[in-house]
């Protein structure tokens, strides 16, 4: 016969036959969420107000975090970047990803498609 050990989870406890766990100490051993922001550059690689708008949210949920990726076009990604350092987050902890995927087509109002000019920013 085995011995087949159980866990419950009732009141915020995971209680099973090695001990006690609160819930604390499962939290502090599961990695934080990462977070996802997507902004668009625009104006010859200028961010919008809306953009910089996120993009400064972002740096502020940033702070302290020892690493943001940014994945986009290396024109898009400068702007985002600046702001990002404007607005505290250090040059060092930031890492850049370029996304390359061929020529960047441009649509009917002279303007490159909005998937070519977005810039993901995580961490």
């Amino acid at each position: 016969m085995r011995n087949i050990s159980m866990a419950i989870l009732a009141s915020g406890l995971l209680v099973g036959t090695a001990g006690v766990a609160t819930a604390q100490n499962i939290a502090t051993a599961v990695p934080a969420p990462t977070k996802d922001y997507v902004v668009f550059a625009d104006r010859g690689s200028a961010l919008s107000p809306t953009a910089a708008a996120t993009v400064r949210t972002a740096a502020n949920e940033a702070s302290g975090v020892q690493r943001v990726t940014l994945i986009g076009r290396a024109e898009n990604v400068a702007p985002v970047k600046g702001e990002l350092v404007r607005q505290g987050v250090s040059p060092q902890a930031i890492v850049v990803r370029q996304d390359v995927r061929g020529p960047i087509a441009k649509s009917g109002d002279g303007l490159s498609d909005p998937i070519d000019r977005r810039v993901e920013i995580r961490f």
